[in-house]
């Protein structure tokens, strides 16, 4: 990049100057750089060096006692819930045989009403015709 001074009269140009920065490393970097590494290793040898605390006979004990406690209360739900899935599904079969009996009851209260009107039909169509209003007597079905 060139920088060109405008306090300066054109006619002048300095020369360009090349300015590079070097940073060299200082053992201080080295010296801060090994604190980190020595820490890292003590830490890592620590931990492969320290054991987990063991456990007394007491709190397996009572560990396994929590998970038994768990495994029934578990067990109980998945019964319980087996029971419901199982009467609701008995409650969905009985409204649907409760239906299908109600729709066939449906169907033979319409057949027989239909069978019951065709007869009354049939029945006005052969009766003789009445003048006054009321029903022909017996004894006006015989021949005279």
């Amino acid at each position: 990049m060139t920088y060109t001074d405008p306090s300066l009269p054109p006619a002048q140009h300095q020369p360009e100057r090349v300015v590079e920065v070097r940073r060299e490393s200082s053992p201080l970097d080295w010296l801060v750089a090994g604190v980190v590494a020595i820490v890292a290793v003590i830490a890592v040898a620590f931990m492969m060096t320290s054991r987990p605390m063991d456990a007394s006979s007491d709190q397996i004990a009572q560990a396994q006692e929590q998970g038994r406690v768990a495994g029934l209360v578990e067990g109980a739900q998945v019964g319980l819930q087996t029971g419901a899935d199982q009467a609701r599904q008995a409650a969905e079969a009985s409204a649907r045989d409760a239906a299908s009996a109600a729709d066939s009851v449906r169907r033979q209260t319409e057949l027989q009403a239909q069978t019951a009107a065709d007869a009354a039909q049939d029945a006005a169509a052969t009766a003789p015709p009445t003048t006054d209003g009321t029903a022909p007597s017996p004894q006006a079905d015989e021949p005279r």
